[in-house]
């Protein structure tokens, strides 16, 4: 067994990733198959010679095993605290954004009290926010009053919580602020403090320099902090397949660990000392990009590879990078939780194994053509590593982001080099601009960075734009085609004559999801998809019928969910638009829709003034409607939509063919409704409207996080009603096709 850490360190990885994909119920179980498999094993002869099956069912046994432990050892005593007021004393040991108008600390505790409980668990990391910024500085302590609940998201999936967990942050907290609290200059400054303090006035610096979007983009480049992007930025770039360019990982690593080798040597500094040296400087970058386990990947292959050069060695790739996973993962047992790492891991291996392979058939290809080889050869260099990381993260993307993103072989041909060469530029923008006395070199710098980073805003906007740059998991035969790509792919690696059954595979997959588009089009046009997005808690509605799109409802922390469903299924037309509230901050996830979708007809109430984002982005809108107390409109012959409004709010009567759907966003009295009750066939509602008891003959549909749904199921004591929810699973689907013929689906994309 020629890479032992390489088959040690990924089977530690993919068996953690299970674990957080399933829960740590089937963790537990599972550990206990893995080390009868490992007993049996040993047992016989041949597989105990051969290692391989034993040490990988060990590895797995342990990986599940730790992972279960750690979660009935740290996560579950701290469910006691959720939903609990304390009087904590914390730490901040990152350093403090803004966003959405609230300011998150992050805290370690140091001391804790609960009324009625003599000795609470102490959760350690916290995210803690306010509403008002509190003047405090990295390591100094704030005491107060606050409000434990749990991250969003289920125990199992890649949800938020998981991902807090990845952070070793067991629980979030809200200040009570008006109670008084206290805040405490530093007391001690540890190594960290120092790097904090760095990468604080790298940000300041660029966002003095820059303005607001192109700073926010390079500042995800260099030091990995996305608090500056917009969500569409965001939704963007994962359309487009390039998301990976704002994490920071391998490409800004070998940046940093190349460039700055590189340099030592010009400048003739000793083999020994530019190594030791250049460890400095990325355990240096490191730290200042926050150790995220991403970063902490690279670095330790990069440390490997360092080590081997310092002691002339040859490094193996693949043994370095499973020595890098096995180190973070039996750290850290939510490591895998963390999507950032499981990307980066994923996209290492892909270019190890697949990267110059295509390459290298590309030349082949190409070997007749006289001029412009160096050109050609540094395009097909692009072209592979796109194509194999694509490959590799596939599966990923699929399962956490729901979306293929068919355009991303050209989105990072496109993006990938000014991308690599606005870092430099960036890193020196930063640190100059840092310094005073030196704040006038930095211009030029700061300059070219930011002309970059407008170019790659700019191309991933219009690339996302493209009619199905990204094809939606939700769409059932998705799944299914990555499926059967999976088998092709495995057959052609055992049977003969590879090359030409991996040129056949390719072939077919294409025509395969090409097939799999054309058909499900085609079956599903005399159905009409009535989609409940999963937005936590709140409300929106996507009804698509004979090619037209109505959105009912954005009233969600954000666009992000809304503006990626309709991506993800080519849609760039809105032909109807509501909000369900008239809160803030739906109307600006309105004007956000707005300017990323042609929106031929908006309702809004009457006699209101809207301003900023929503005013202009009115301009873009075919026919604006304004109501008073209710409003009627005709989508197609299929679909009809009556909107009422009230003291509390409105609620809409959606009727698709014979059916009639109510949605209810405000928490009205059922015995109130100026609709007959009787009529309605499904309820879709984020509140628990009072006399529930009426909801007997309903199907309810739930569009809440998961705590909200349990405090809700509760309270509305359904009976024999059939309740669904949203619930951090996945946005849940009614097809109308003919009649009353319902069909009830769970879809992806939570």
């Amino acid at each position: 067994m020629s890479r032992p850490f390489a088959l040690i360190g990924f089977v530690y990885l993919a068996v953690q990733a299970v674990s957080v994909y399933f829960g740590s119920g089937f963790a537990l179980a599972a550990s206990g198959g893995c080390l009868l498999l490992f007993l049996i094993a040993m047992l016989i002869p041949k597989l105990r010679t051969a290692k391989v099956i034993p040490i990988a069912c060990l590895t797995a046994a342990v990986a599940l095993g730790a992972y279960a432990g750690y979660h009935a050892w740290k996560i579950d005593p701290l469910k006691t605290l959720a939903e609990k007021d304390a009087y904590i004393t914390g730490t901040l040991c990152e350093l403090p954004y803004e966003d959405n108008g609230k300011f998150y600390y992050t805290l370690r505790v140091d001391t804790i009290a609960v009324d009625g409980m003599e000795q609470p668990h102490n959760p350690g990391k916290i995210i803690m926010t306010s509403r008002n910024g509190l003047d405090i500085e990295p390591y100094g302590t704030v005491s107060g009053k606050v409000h434990f609940y749990e991250s969003f998201g289920s125990e199992d999936g890649f949800s938020m919580r998981q991902s807090d967990y990845s952070k070793r942050i067991h629980m979030r907290a809200y200040l009570y602020e008006y109670e008084g609290y206290s805040v405490l200059p530093t007391a001690q400054k540890p190594p960290y403090y120092y790097a904090l303090s760095v990468r604080k006035a790298m940000m300041n610096a660029l966002d003095r320099q820059l303005p607001k979007e192109e700073a926010g983009v390079m500042k995800a480049v260099l030091l990995g902090d996305k608090t500056g992007l917009t969500e569409e930025i965001k939704s963007d770039f994962r359309t487009a397949g390039t998301y990976h360019l704002l994490v920071v990982s391998g490409l800004h690593m070998t940046i940093i660990f190349q460039g700055l080798l590189k340099f030592l040597r010009f400048c003739k500094v000793p083999h020994r000392v530019s190594c030791i040296v250049t460890a400095l400087g990325v355990l240096g970058f490191m730290a200042v990009t926050g150790f995220t386990p991403s970063v902490m990947r690279s670095g330790i292959m990069s440390l490997l590879l360092l080590a081997a050069l310092l002691f002339r060695r040859k490094a193996d790739t693949l043994n370095s990078l499973g020595v890098a996973v096995l180190i973070l993962c039996a750290v850290n047992p939510y490591a895998a939780a963390d999507i950032g790492f499981l990307l980066s891991v994923v996209s290492v291996l892909s270019l190890v194994l697949f990267s110059g392979p295509i390459r290298r058939f590309f030349l082949q290809k190409t070997q007749r053509i006289q001029h412009g080889k160096r050109l050609l050869s540094g395009v097909f260099s692009s072209v592979s590593s796109s194509l194999a990381v694509m490959a590799g993260t596939l599966p990923i993307m699929l399962l956490v982001f729901d979306t293929v993103s068919v355009i991303a072989p050209v989105s990072n041909l496109l993006m990938i080099f000014p991308s690599t060469l606005m870092l430099p530029f960036t890193g020196l923008a930063a640190l100059l601009e840092a310094v005073p006395s030196l704040s006038l070199a930095a211009k030029p710098f700061a300059l070219v960075g930011g002309l970059i980073a407008k170019y790659l805003v700019f191309a991933a906007h219009w690339l996302a734009k493209i009619p199905f740059a990204a094809i939606s998991a939700d769409y059932d035969f998705v799944r299914l085609w990555l499926a059967m790509t999976l088998l092709l792919f495995a057959l052609a690696v055992f049977l003969a004559k590879r090359r030409l059954l991996v040129r056949t595979v390719l072939a077919l997959s294409s025509v395969l999801l090409l097939t799999g588009v054309l058909s499900y089009q085609l079956a599903n046009r005399s159905v009409t998809r009535v989609s409940v997005l999963d937005v936590q808690d709140g409300i929106s509605v996507v009804v698509t019928s004979g090619g037209q799109t109505a959105v009912i409802g954005c009233h969600a922390y954000s666009d992000y969910a809304t503006a990626r469903y309709l991506k993800g299924h080519g849609i760039r037309t809105i032909d109807y638009l509501q909000p369900v509230s008239e809160e803030a901050k739906e109307y600006q996830n309105l004007s956000a829709l707005n300017s990323a979708f042609h929106t031929e007809n908006l309702l809004l109430p009457g006699g209101e003034y809207f301003a900023g984002d929503l005013e202009k982005s009115l301009e873009e809108v075919g026919k604006i409607s304004y109501y008073e107390k209710s409003a009627d409109t005709v989508l197609n012959e299929d679909v009809a939509i009556s909107l009422r409004a009230g003291a509390k709010g409105s609620y809409t009567v959606l009727t698709v063919r014979d059916i009639r759907i109510l949605i209810l966003s405000s928490e009205y009295d059922l015995t109130e409704l100026e609709t007959d009750l009787g009529d309605i066939d499904l309820l879709i509602t984020d509140t628990v409207p009072q006399n529930a008891a009426r909801l007997q003959s309903f199907i309810t549909v739930l569009s809440m996080e998961e705590q909200s749904m349990a405090d809700s199921v509760q309270a509305m004591e359904p009976g024999n009603v059939q309740l669904y929810a949203t619930a951090g699973r996945g946005h849940f689907h009614i097809d109308v096709e003919g009649g009353r013929n319902i069909v009830l689906r769970r879809g992806s994309g939570g």
